[in-house]
């Protein structure tokens, strides 16, 4: 509100300025005063009559505006401006005859205001203002209708990553769920150990994922915790093999933007494959370009273009967030491959600002 009021009065005073300079000029041309004089008059004469023509009929016409712009038929907005200008230029042209000319200049005689030229140059007067005073009006509209869709797209962005972080989340427990069922079933020692680990992967899911983006040195230290989870239940059978080349720690990134590869390697991969198990897993980060790959072994029958769900969610994720990234898989001699890249300084920062 503020901010408004002091918008309004910042244009007024600019157009109390170039209307006494405007009079201020004229005066001294027509009738030669002194320059203290003819400023004297001409500040007195527009500072009443925006007072009490133009600022009046200028409100006057963004009420009718702001009521009949929506409306299916502009006959009535079109009818109640006319009707407005018309009438202020009437009483404009009167308020100069009748009171500036006898009050403010009662000294001079001042010629070429009476009449039908008189009443013309009242209306082209007050059609500039009417004009200006719109087209201002319109301009902050559209402004706040940009404003408006920009905060709709970015709500409606964050509500979209908040469902596929909704999406992964269960797929992972599910996932880790089944670990664990597996390992009490058999009367592991490890069972323990494993539900601890996953308690510390919950706590991440619950706290660190409410940020849009968090430090990369969380999200590695998730991704160890859940490579641990796994090894506990593959013991020997499985050979992982991480390569961490990581320059900034501090990097932001989305949250999860690791673990879907993982997930896919091990539901798809291990989880399927009998002979020679392995998981290589790549992560580089340098001058905020990613560069992550996973290459797992699999089964021929299982289905090669079968992303699964966090895949999916992951590319969307992506494509909602950042605007460099490429994600690339391929399946070949039972060697699954997943690569991505991600200029992390590629976000859009009107819609999701870190």
């Amino acid at each position: 509100m503020k901010k408004r009021l002091v918008r309004h009065f910042i244009f007024w005073l600019f157009y109390l300025i170039l209307e006494v300079y405007t009079e201020y000029y004229w005066m001294e041309i027509q009738y030669k005063q002194s320059v203290y004089s003819t400023f004297v008059h001409a500040f007195w004469e527009e500072l009443l009559t925006i007072l009490l023509i133009k600022m009046p009929m200028g409100y006057q016409m963004l009420y009718f505006i702001s009521r009949f712009r929506h409306t299916k038929s502009n006959i009535k907005l079109i009818i109640s401006l006319s009707v407005t200008l018309i009438l202020f230029s009437v009483f404009g042209y009167v308020f100069l005859v009748h009171f500036i000319v006898p009050y403010i200049y009662p000294h001079l005689e001042i010629v070429g205001i009476y009449g039908y030229g008189g009443i013309l140059n009242s209306f082209m007067d007050k059609i500039f203002l009417a004009c200006v005073m719109i087209a201002l009006y319109e301009y902050s509209a559209s402004q706040k209708l940009k404003q408006r869709e920009i905060l709709l797209i970015k709500e409606k962005t964050e509500a979209e990553l908040n469902f596929l972080k909704s999406q992964i989340n269960p797929h992972f427990l599910f996932n880790t769920l089944n670990n664990i069922y597996s390992l009490a079933r058999e009367k592991s020692d490890k069972t323990a150990d494993v539900i601890l680990k996953l308690s510390s992967l919950l706590r991440f899911m619950l706290y660190e994922t409410k940020e849009k983006f968090i430090p990369i040195s969380k999200e590695i230290q998730f991704m160890n915790t859940y490579l641990e989870i796994q090894k506990i239940r593959f013991d020997e059978r499985l050979k992982i093999e991480f390569k961490n080349s990581v320059t900034d720690n501090q990097e932001s990134i989305l949250p999860f933007v690791l673990l879907p590869f993982l997930e896919n390697a091990f539901k798809h991969g291990a989880s399927e494959s009998t002979d020679d198990k392995f998981i290589n897993i790549n992560l580089e980060l340098k001058n905020h370009i990613l560069n992550y790959s996973v290459i797992n072994s699999f089964e021929k029958n299982d289905n090669e273009d079968n992303k699964g769900i966090g895949l999916i969610n992951f590319e969307r994720q992506l494509k909602l967030v950042y605007n460099d990234f490429r994600l690339q898989t391929d399946a070949e001699n039972n060697i699954f491959t997943a690569r991505l890249y991600i200029n992390l300084n590629s976000y859009e920062p009107e819609m999701y600002n870190r």
